[in-house]
């Protein structure tokens, strides 16, 4: 009978210590969506994802990898450093980009960089029936 207990109560904190563990991981993986204008006013951010559009011309990339680039909404702007590669990035084309990582100081330190290219969404006129 004591014996009995006992796996209960083992089983018992084994099935809270894994749902804590399940919270604990479904709240890490959790990335809210802001605007640039509501990341600048929070002033820090940690783990959010941020829609906007890039600023033409505002790339840089520096010898060690890193890159830089302006995200606005229309009506802030933030600086975005990035060490990943980009596999497109616009020239002359204004494009929307969703950034993901932590804003502190003014800048926004980017673990992953979505962009989200114009051309792919172009409809080719030859192909459509009229």
């Amino acid at each position: 009978m004591v014996k009995s207990n006992q796996i209960r109560l083992m089983i018992g904190i084994s099935l809270i210590g894994f749902s804590i563990l399940v919270v604990f991981a479904f709240n890490q993986g959790i990335s809210p969506y802001l605007t640039v204008s509501e990341v600048v006013s929070r002033g820090t951010a940690e783990n959010v994802q941020v829609n906007g559009t890039v600023v033409q011309y505002s790339l840089v990339e520096y010898e060690n990898g890193t890159k830089t680039f302006r995200l606005t909404d229309g009506k802030n702007e933030i600086l975005v450093v990035y060490n990943g590669s980009l596999q497109y990035f616009p020239g002359e084309d204004v494009i929307q980009a969703v950034v993901k990582g932590d804003y502190r100081n003014g800048v926004f330190y980017a673990e992953d960089v979505l962009m989200k290219c114009p051309s792919k969404y172009e409809v080719d006129d030859s192909k459509l029936k009229r």
